[in-house]
């Protein structure tokens, strides 16, 4: 008689259906507060409401990716902490998200899957970089219209991951999928 697997499992999809709406939304004000940047309170706003929605998620589709005979390099802890590790925080979520995506997928389809999640960490990075390029350019800089290019820049990519992102959390909600039925919310 085969030993039971004791089976952890966690609704995704109540967050992942708010994570999309929350995502659209920052994806869509994004863009257009490059020309009315009073709008960039309500981004930063959006970014502080999706953050903890991003993380509870994550968490939650880390245990239920938990597959007999794969191993992830990060445990569910981590998936969470390692946002807020300087240095640690610019590749390890990439990699982290990546494991869960390829747990769910056989070995012939992992491929695509991780080139998803890559897609958006890397939007994500080009972000952030010119963002924070477009800030130093702003504080030390001696043209008032120099960081224009780069905050646009950054903002176009920063709404481009946010809707990568919303492809990602869609096929990992799918991949690692709960019947709220059968486990009520927890």
């Amino acid at each position: 008689m085969d030993a039971a697997i004791p089976l952890r499992v966690h609704v995704v999809s109540t967050q992942a259906g708010l994570l999309s709406v929350l995502l659209g939304l920052q994806a869509a004000v994004q863009v257009v507060s490059i020309a009315v940047p009073v709008l960039r309170f309500f981004v930063a706003l959006l970014f502080l409401c999706t953050v903890p929605v991003l993380l509870v998620w994550l968490h939650r589709v880390r245990l239920n990716a938990e597959v007999p005979g794969r191993v992830h390099r990060w445990g569910p802890g981590w998936v969470v902490g390692m946002w807020f590790v300087p240095v640690l925080n610019l590749w390890a979520p990439y990699r982290a998200v990546a494991d869960i995506a390829a747990a769910g997928v056989p070995r012939a389809r992992r491929e695509e899957v991780t080139r998803q999640v890559l897609a958006w960490w890397l939007s994500w990075l080009v972000g952030l970089v010119t963002t924070a390029m477009a800030t130093r350019v702003w504080l030390f800089g001696h043209h008032v219209w120099a960081p224009l290019l780069p905050a646009w820049v950054g903002a176009v990519f920063f709404a481009l991951a946010s809707a990568l992102l919303i492809a990602v959390v869609r096929r990992l909600s799918a991949l690692h999928p709960v019947d709220e039925r059968l486990v009520g919310y927890s």
